[in-house]
């Protein structure tokens, strides 16, 4: 697994997709993670998405839009070939 600590510089949200832009300001380095992304779907979230996924998912904007707000930092954890994100956090692991 790898992780990214920095501060929220875009979040876009849609129904089939979510995305976040994190900025490291030591380096001024930013990466773009993929929160969810439900290709072929209409548009739509998948029936099959189960509930604490849904509940997860809400959790990370709630967090990345805070973030955003306050110039907070957070942290991203994903697979190290990956751009999709496993968990969030506020502030450094």
């Amino acid at each position: 697994m790898a992780e990214m600590t920095g501060t929220v510089r875009c979040l876009r949200i849609a129904d089939a997709f979510a995305f976040t832009t994190i900025e490291n300001p030591a380096t001024g380095d930013s990466e773009t993670f993929i929160l969810w992304w439900f290709p072929g779907t209409g548009g739509g979230i998948p029936q099959e998405l189960n509930s604490f996924t849904r509940i997860m998912h809400s959790m990370w904007v709630s967090l990345l839009r805070e973030a955003r707000s306050n110039n907070l930092n957070v942290t991203v954890v994903h697979p190290t070939d990956s751009a999709e994100v496993t968990a969030v956090q506020s502030g450094e692991l």
